[in-house]
């Protein structure tokens, strides 16, 4: 089944470029005696997996369809949506560009933005948010006047066009459920960070006629991530899908239904680790499941505060990057 465009049964076809090699397994884990069940999606590419390669399938089809030969993008120091981007869009063949901004430094921070000089991303420094308007205008530039025009997606390649790669993963999702490799659960918990794998996921169990609750745990500021940006991309990836087939199911409503925003974890801010964060990358790495101190170990530890039974979506990349980061060299010196 490695490969299947979900859209392929609404008569759809859309510019992609395929990067998920397989569809991600469900798993079993048992935490404190209650069972949560994983939608691996860690595992979406043994290159470099997590989440981000879903929307990139979908992002990097579109640039590829418009002719262009860049991609530029933004992200913090340590942006698994810009390594994502920089390992899946250097191998297909676009220049990366990665504008980038301030977060706390720890060793994950390091080794991400490493690794993207290692695959030969540009990373431009934006030193406040506020800014990356002006340094991505002046990129593009640069990129026009050398004939190399760059294909622009923002944070976390949060598009309607990028929302279609979840609204993928969800209509999987169901096809696993009625296969019964797990029941429908209840709620699936994720981390939020610019909206578009909690916009996606829910507009394809919506579409799958599941009543799944989604519920992102916010690990961003509320500017980045709220109902008003993720009600957007909903609509964004609706039009998109409804334009090219008149059989996709005409789901807004009941997919902003599915969704709730928690940010009861976000704690002292971004990529600042808290005590529960602390206690969930501890109790799942004893059994196997790599989680990150900015997001997903939030979002699991949302999930172990609920003690009741649900899905937890991993979208952290488990993809080994050792053999990258013997050859990457250190970081700029704009980023100590």
């Amino acid at each position: 089944m490695s490969g299947v465009d979900a859209f392929a049964r609404f008569g759809l076809e859309l510019p992609r470029i395929q990067l998920v090699d397989r569809v991600t397994p469900v798993e079993h884990f048992t935490f404190d005696g209650v069972t949560v069940t994983v939608k691996r999606d860690d595992l979406t590419s043994p290159i470099y997996g997590g989440n981000k390669v879903r929307k990139l399938e979908y992002l990097l089809g579109q640039a590829r369809h418009f002719g262009k030969r860049s991609v530029v993008t933004t992200g913090a120091y340590g942006s698994h949506h810009v390594l994502a981007t920089a390992v899946h869009g250097g191998r297909a063949g676009f220049e990366v560009h990665g504008v980038m901004v301030p977060q706390p430094l720890n060793a994950h921070v390091i080794e991400n933005a490493r690794a993207d000089l290692a695959v030969g991303a540009v990373l431009h420094f934006a030193r406040t948010p506020l800014l990356v308007p002006a340094v991505v205008a002046a990129t593009q530039a640069r990129l026009r006047l050398r004939g190399r025009p760059g294909y622009f997606f923002g944070h976390g390649g949060s598009t309607s066009i990028g929302t279609l790669g979840y609204v993928s993963a969800g209509l999987e999702l169901a096809d696993q459920i009625n296969a019964g490799e797990c029941e429908e659960p209840s709620a699936i918990y994720l981390a939020i960070g610019s909206g578009a794998t909690v916009a996606g996921l829910a507009v394809g169990l919506a579409a799958a006629g599941l009543t799944t609750r989604v519920i992102g745990i916010r690990a961003t500021p509320r500017v980045a991530a709220n109902m008003a940006i993720v009600k957007r991309l909903v609509r964004g990836s609706l039009e998109v899908l409804q334009r090219g087939s008149r059989t996709f199911p005409r789901v807004e409503r009941d997919a902003l239904n599915l969704i709730e925003i928690d940010g009861s974890q976000y704690g002292n801010g971004y990529g600042h680790r808290t005590r529960a964060s602390e206690a969930a990358l501890a109790a799942a790495a004893e059994q196997g499941l790599q989680l990150d101190p900015t997001y997903t170990s939030k979002a699991f530890a949302a999930l172990l505060a609920r003690r009741a039974p649900a899905m937890f979506l991993q979208t952290l990349s488990s993809a080994d990057m050792k053999p990258l980061l013997r050859m990457a060299p250190s970081i700029p010196r704009w980023m100590r």
